[in-house]
Order: C-alpha cells, then sequence, then structure tokens
C-alpha cells in the first residue's frame, strides 16, 4: 500500500516546515517560478548533508563520488569528490572509504573491521552497464552500540558486570577479608600459588610464592624467549637478605655487595704481612673472604699451603681462613669454585665493617717439603653486603 499524504485541506494551509524551514508555495503565487526556485534552495540546503559521500552512476560502467566529511576512529576525514570510478561487467562491487580517508573497490565483500571504514555503496552491474547503486551509508549512522564496531574487546554485559560487581556474593564483609582480613579468612577467597600472565606471548613473567610459612620462597620469573635462552628469576635469598638473579642454573647478587682486594704479580716464595687490602668503602658486613692463584703451590709434601689471614682494623674475620695446599693440584685455583678449605667468617660482630675501616691481610707460605712449582700472581678477595635501609 503507498504512503499517504496529508489531507489536501491540511496543505493547503501549510506556510512553512517547522524542521527544516522550507516554505510552501502559496496558491496563486506568481511569479510562481521564483518562488519554486526558492523552495528549492531551501530544500538543498536542508539536505546538503545527506549528500555527504553519496555514490552515483557517471556512466554505462562507471560510479562517481560526492566529496564530504566522515569520522573514523579517532580521525576527522576530509574526503574529496572522485569521478570516473569504473566498474566491472557480471560483478558485485564494494565502495568504501579507508581510515587514511581513500576510497577503496572491492569485489570480494566489505571489511572485517567495521571501526576502520566507512561503507559507501554496492554496485551491481550486468554486461555492458550497472544495474542497481545501493546505498549502505546509512549501516554507519543508523546502527545500535556495537562493542566490536568501536573497537572495544568486552561486551556491553562484561562492562555492566564489573561496574555492578561481579555477583552478588561480592559483600562487603567478602572484600574486607579478602584486603584486609586474617590470612586463613582471605585464602578461602583467592590462592598464592602462582600468577601468570598471557604464557603464550612472547613474554611473560610469573609471582610464585611457594607457602605461607617461614620458608617461603618468593620469586618473579620473566621469560623473553626470542632474546633469553632461559628463563631468568628475581628472588630475596633468605640467609643474607639480597636480592639475587638466577640464569641458566647460575645464581648473582644483583644489589647491595662491594669487594676490595689485594694482588701479589709474580711468584710468591714467603709469608707476607700487613698487606694493604683497601678502606671500607661503605658500611656493611663481610660475607666472605676468598683466596686464588694464578699458579698453585705445588710441594713434595702435599699438605704445604697458602693461607690467607684477613683483618680489619688488625682484628682477624675468619673463624676459618681460606687456604689452597699442594694437594689442590697445579694451576689457578680458588677456594670458591671448590678448591683448597673455603673461609668461615666470624659471627661475633667482627664482620660488621664501617666506611673507613682498614682491611689488610696475611698470606702465610708453608713449606716443609721440596718446592717444585712455587705459587704465583696471588689474590684475596673481601666480599662486603652493604648494609640495608632500616
Amino acid at each position: 500500500m503507498p504512503e499517504r499524504y496529508p489531507d489536501d485541506a491540511a496543505l493547503l494551509t501549510l506556510e512553512q516546515d517547522p524542521a527544516t524551514g522550507v516554505e510552501y508555495i502559496p496558491t496563486g503565487q506568481s511569479p510562481y517560478y521564483l518562488a519554486f526556485r526558492r523552495l528549492i534552495q531551501r530544500a538543498l540546503l536542508s539536505t546538503q548533508r545527506a549528500n555527504d559521500l553519496r555514490v552515483y552512476q557517471e556512466d554505462d560502467l562507471q560510479v562517481g563520488l560526492r566529496s564530504g566529511r566522515c569520522f573514523i576512529g579517532d580521525t576527522a576525514l576530509d574526503v574529496a569528490a572522485t569521478e570516473g570510478i569504473a566498474m566491472i561487467p557480471n560483478t558485485t562491487t564494494h565502495l568504501w572509504v579507508d581510515a587514511a580517508g581513500s576510497v577503496q573497490t572491492g569485489t570480494a565483500g566489505l571489511p572485517a573491521d567495521r571501526a576502520t571504514f566507512i561503507p559507501l555503496a554496492q554496485i551491481t552491474t550486468g554486461a555492458s552497464t550497472i544495474t542497481e547503486v545501493s546505498d549502505l551509508r546509512g549501516e554507519t549512522f543508523l546502527q545500535a552500540g556495537n562493542p566490536q564496531a568501536l573497537g572495544l574487546t568486552a561486551t556491553a554485559d562484561e562492562i555492566n558486570q564489573a561496574l555492578n560487581g561481579i555477583s552478588a556474593n561480592v559483600t562487603a564483609a567478602k572484600l574486607s577479608a579478602l584486603t584486609g582480613g586474617s590470612l586463613s579468612i582471605a585464602d578461602a577467597h583467592h590462592g598464592h600459588n602462582t600468577f601468570v600472565y598471557d604464557t603464550d606471548a612472547t613474554a611473560y613473567f610469573n609471582l610464585i610464592n611457594d607457602n605461607t610459612g617461614t620458608n617461603t620462597n618468593i620469586a618473579v620469573r620473566l621469560s623473553l624467549p626470542e632474546h633469553l635462552g632461559f628463563d631468568t628469576a628475581l628472588s630475596v635469598n633468605k640467609t643474607n637478605g639480597l636480592l639475587q638473579q638466577t640464569y641458566s642454573s647460575n645464581t648473582f647478587n644483583l644489589v647491595g655487595a662491594t669487594h676490595q682486594a689485594f694482588t701479589h704479580e709474580g711468584a710468591l716464595t714467603a709469608t707476607l704481612t700487613n698487606k694493604l687490602v683497601g678502606v671500607v668503602p661503605i658500611d656493611g658486613t663481610v660475607t666472605d673472604v676468598i683466596l686464588c692463584t694464578g699458579t698453585n703451590l705445588q710441594s713434595s709434601t702435599s699438605t704445604d699451603n697458602l693461607s690467607a689471614t684477613a683483618k680489619v682494623n688488625s682484628t682477624s674475620l675468619c673463624n676459618t681462613n681460606p687456604s689452597l695446599a699442594s694437594v689442590a693440584g697445579a694451576g689457578f685455583r680458588c677456594t670458591d669454585q671448590g678448591d683448597g678449605v673455603t673461609a668461615v667468617v666470624k659471627s661475633d660482630g667482627t664482620q660488621n665493617v664501617s666506611r673507613g675501616d682498614l682491611l689488610t691481610v696475611d698470606i702465610t707460605r708453608t713449606a716443609a717439603g721440596t718446592v717444585s712449582i712455587e705459587a704465583a700472581d696471588v689474590a684475596v678477595l673481601v666480599v662486603i653486603r652493604v648494609n640495608q635501609p632500616e
């Protein structure tokens, strides 16, 4: 059934459309053509925006595009008029404006991501002429809210759920228990074992809390498979309180440590006393004394050795001094790498040092047997853990 007009009597009383300002020509107007031109001019002004980006047939197999403005993403675009857009015979072609403001055509349909283009028209052709031009601009300015079209990953229901609370079970009392309650109550609402973020991506991290007891071991594990062959983990050394990094089964202290060293170049053929190691640069605690040689002492008596007595302000730092005996073997040897006897640092307070304290060392050479190779390039390293801020 055709659309009805208002009654004739009502039409004859109309003088101006209040929404658009288009005037109706009074009956008997003379000259009529001038009033008609005014009506057309006012009507064109009111419909001008409807002509933005309108596709029209220009030739048997060509279309044109009127200029206009549009908004894609967060960019306002001014699209120029285009003429002579060729169509393929016996084909359905789509036209659209992309995010750069360029007019695109395609025979495989419109792009999938509605947030990146403005649909313009669908043109159907026969063998030699265009048979239909379907205006698709209404798909943009006449649409319901769609999170996917707007580039959102959450649905409207999910957004409402986040705003209103996950469910009626989320109460103020339970939130208090979760954030401020005792550990046993909080555990009923969340877990501690492992937090993993996107393990399928090229980088991820784990925050691990093995348990809630005194032996808890907390670490942050970072994986960068495109750059590192192994995961790297940051953790706190429970023995000395230092932040440490573990990579490929090797563990390193990252912060909070410094050192002072004594070196004796060339052969060491006699005991050395009160040799200057250095001045303590910062308040801290001596955690290790390491003895190493470029060439270890070799003697007919396997127990012949070198021993290092590190001292702070003339007081020995160790209950057991590091030493390297002939039996440890020839060549490079180090007490921190499984050779000889490792140091046992005092725990009576002597190990606590202050900036400005003086570090010295005695290197005792014991050679009861026949020496075949003298020790050479002997070094002593004093490792100091920096005091942690209180």
